[in-house]
């Protein structure tokens, strides 16, 4: 059978994200810095581009919780 994940990211607003996870999101991003040349809060460039949903990791972690769904935590994927 076919698979097709569904990635939102956090350029997204967080009203958009809440109910695209209850339909089947794949994989949310949540604490995200972004930027060119980003290093430990120090940014060496200009924003890559504009964060819509700023929510920290256990938020989001909180939302999909209350939507009686079960969060996958990783750190890194790889494909």
């Amino acid at each position: 059978m076919p698979f097709a994940g569904i990635t939102i990211s956090s350029r997204e607003n967080a009203r958009f994200r809440d109910h695209a996870v209850s339909i089947g999101t794949t994989k949310i991003s949540a604490g995200v810095d972004v930027g060119i040349g980003w290093r430990g809060g120090e940014a060496d460039g200009d924003g890559q581009f504009e964060i819509a949903d700023s929510r920290a990791v256990s938020e989001i972690r909180n939302m999909i919780l209350s939507r009686s769904l079960q969060p996958v935590m990783s750190e890194y994927l790889y494909v």
